[in-house]
């Protein structure tokens, strides 16, 4: 059985091509990593922008802002998943 992935194939090529600055980054401390990620993620939702909230999201978040928050935040955690899956396998952290 193989592994769901929530990427598409076009999104996961654009991440394994961050791989190699993600692992040189990583040597370098958390600062470093911290700049990364966010330099990642707004790339990222630049190319596939984050989908729209729906009534149901902010209903249950209580707030269109929170709801959204919530959304890019998930969004974000799933980018940030996918290095550390990834450096898992390679047994670099």
């Amino acid at each position: 059985m193989t592994r769901h992935s929530w990427t598409t194939d076009n999104q996961r090529e654009w991440l394994e091509a961050k791989k190699s600055a993600f692992i040189d980054t990583k040597q370098k401390g958390n600062a470093a990593l911290k700049e990364f990620y966010q330099e990642v993620f707004r790339e990222f939702r630049e190319q596939w922008p984050v989908p729209p909230i729906t009534a149901d999201e902010i209903s249950a978040a209580g707030s269109t802002e929170l709801a959204t928050k919530v959304k890019r935040d998930g969004y974000d955690k799933v980018c940030h998943h996918y290095f550390h899956i990834g450096s898992d396998r390679l047994k670099l952290t």
